[in-house]
């Protein structure tokens, strides 16, 4: 079971890194034509540009994950799930939000306050828990995970094959619907240079060493990714298929931790993340409490 708990957060790692990294945009621009004579791709890089020009946004992701681990003749359903809500202002980098990740039997449910500001080229994020205040900070060259705009315009520009797919409703107005693929070649590149790698280094994957950590997100398979734009030209909603990918991570993980000699092995039935985002431009200024302020940091 050790190794199943070990596995099993560095995948909750790897999702909650995805998802971090999958709601902004960069550039400037706008869909004044409502898209009506550009291509699908065109009507993409035109919403995001058009979201690099509201500084502040609100996002709620709910990600959920479903596997089964066997081991020997027995086998277990596990099933884990992460709702966030966050508001963000991007330049500076300002935002809060509130976490909720429930792990099961693996680790029940937790609940978390994050912070997070980019004073002097140096981010700081706030992580609060059961009344404790922890701090980490990052310079300049450790922001990229932090960089939200950068890292979706990373995915937009590693996605191919986008095609209208109709439309529906997304915060109770009409939005319209594209379906695109990041390919498998083009994952490692994604999570390197989005500063996942970085991150999931950090967290839940303690014990493996850096070569052994590529070697877990090497032949990645190829990620459905979904877009909605809403009547405003914004991208409101986006939805990542992670299923393929994230088996590809477990048999890469159970390989390097030698599960299959100990009769372990795991599949994951479905990976997936919905995000939506909302208040472009509108999100209420907040202050950081002052017991956040005041937490021990971590890197000092």
């Amino acid at each position: 079971m050790n190794i199943t708990k070990r596995i099993t957060a560095a995948l909750a790692a790897m999702t909650l890194c995805v998802s971090l990294a999958a709601c902004g945009g960069n550039g400037g621009g706008n869909q004044a034509d409502g898209g009506k004579s550009q291509t699908p791709s065109e009507q993409i890089a035109a919403a995001i540009e058009k979201l690099n020009t509201a500084n502040s946004m609100s996002m709620a992701m709910k990600q959920d994950v479903d596997m089964t681990v066997k081991m020997g003749e027995q086998s277990q359903k596990i099933a884990y799930k992460i709702d966030m809500d966050m508001d963000m202002f991007q330049k500076p980098l300002k935002a809060k939000g509130k976490m909720s990740i429930d792990m099961g039997e693996l680790g029940g449910k937790q609940e978390t306050e994050l912070y997070m500001q980019d004073a002097d080229s140096e981010v700081s994020v706030y992580i609060g828990a059961n009344g404790q205040w922890m701090k980490q900070s990052a310079d300049a060259e450790g922001m990229d995970l932090y960089d939200i705009q950068g890292a979706m315009n990373l995915y937009l520009d590693s996605a191919s094959d986008f095609k209208e797919a109709g439309s529906e409703q997304v915060n109770g107005t009409d939005a319209k619907k594209f379906t695109g693929t990041i390919k498998g070649d083009k994952m490692e590149e994604v999570l390197e240079e989005s500063g996942m790698m970085s991150m999931l280094d950090q967290f839940g994957t303690a014990g493996m060493s850096e070569d052994e950590l590529k070697k877990m997100v090497s032949g990645l398979g190829d990620m459905p990714i979904t877009v909605w734009i809403g009547a405003e030209g914004y991208p409101v909603q986006y939805e990542i298929d992670m299923t393929k990918m994230m088996n590809s991570i477990m048999d890469n993980a159970m390989k390097i931790a030698g599960a299959a000699e100990q009769g372990v092995s795991m599949e994951v039935s479905s990976a997936k993340v919905s995000m939506v985002c909302s208040n472009f431009g509108s999100v209420t200024d907040f202050e950081i409490p002052a017991e956040a302020l005041n937490a021990i940091d971590l890197g000092a």
